[in-house]
């Protein structure tokens, strides 16, 4: 299905207002340090079940793109990767509301960048994957628009890990 501009503006605008209540909330509620063990498990399992979900969905795209997938095995591993990779993504917006970040850095600041630009790019992904054709060959045009879909993924999940990891 194909969505128009305002449904692709209203989820990008959803996904802007989580991520401003994910900040205020990491911000104002008090820190539970009998919580944190759980929070950083949970995290490390969402950041598993997501990026391994993005992962997969990028690996079988460059497959396609040499012609050792279909279009339609592409399409198929991107339907049912699309629920781990948001809920994955939640998970992490909301154990990392629990881990507490220091706000108040920069590298924090790169992090959360990081993680708003993966998400807005992956509204964009799914507006791209909703114009693949089930047959035939890929317009060109919409291949260069998933190959720097899929390097903008690539480049903010590695610098909200890397970050995360050693920040």
């Amino acid at each position: 299905m194909i969505l128009s501009a305002n449904q692709v503006l209203g989820r990008m605008a959803a996904v802007c207002v989580g991520w401003y209540a994910v900040i205020a909330a990491a911000r104002y509620l008090p820190a539970d340090t009998a919580l944190h063990g759980t929070a950083l498990a949970v995290h490390l399992l969402a950041l598993a079940v997501g990026f391994g979900a993005v992962l997969t969905v990028d690996a079988t795209g460059l497959l396609t793109l040499a012609g050792r997938r279909s279009t339609a095995a592409l399409l198929g591993t991107a339907a049912r990767a699309e629920p781990l990779i948001w809920g994955g993504f939640v998970a992490l917006a909301v154990s990392g509301v629990v881990l507490r970040p220091d706000l108040g850095t920069p590298l924090t600041a790169v992090n959360l960048v990081a993680a708003l630009v993966a998400a807005l790019n992956g509204v964009w992904a799914g507006t791209l994957r909703a114009r693949v054709p089930a047959t035939g060959p890929l317009p060109a045009a919409l291949v260069r628009m998933a190959v720097v879909s899929g390097c903008v993924s690539q480049l903010a999940w590695w610098t909200s890990i890397l970050v995360g990891t050693f920040g």
